[in-house]
């Protein structure tokens, strides 16, 4: 499509469109990474997340009854 327009067929627009097509494609790979390595996926993540989940509802309910 730049090649159509004179004025934007310039090392600088050509330099510009390379960079940003290059970082969206790495923001499409570090996004893609996180998810799968997030650990969310992982059982024994989601059981360590539950597991402190309830201790730390168990401490407030502890907190209530001993005020």
């Amino acid at each position: 499509m730049n090649e159509k327009i004179p004025l934007l067929v310039s090392p600088n627009a050509r330099e510009l469109n390379r960079m940003v097509s290059e970082l969206e494609r790495r923001v499409m790979i570090i996004g893609r990474d996180q998810r799968t390595f997030s650990g969310i996926f992982n059982l024994r993540a989601r059981a360590y997340f539950v597991f402190g989940f309830l201790l730390a509802l168990g401490l407030v309910f502890l907190a209530m009854v001993m005020r």
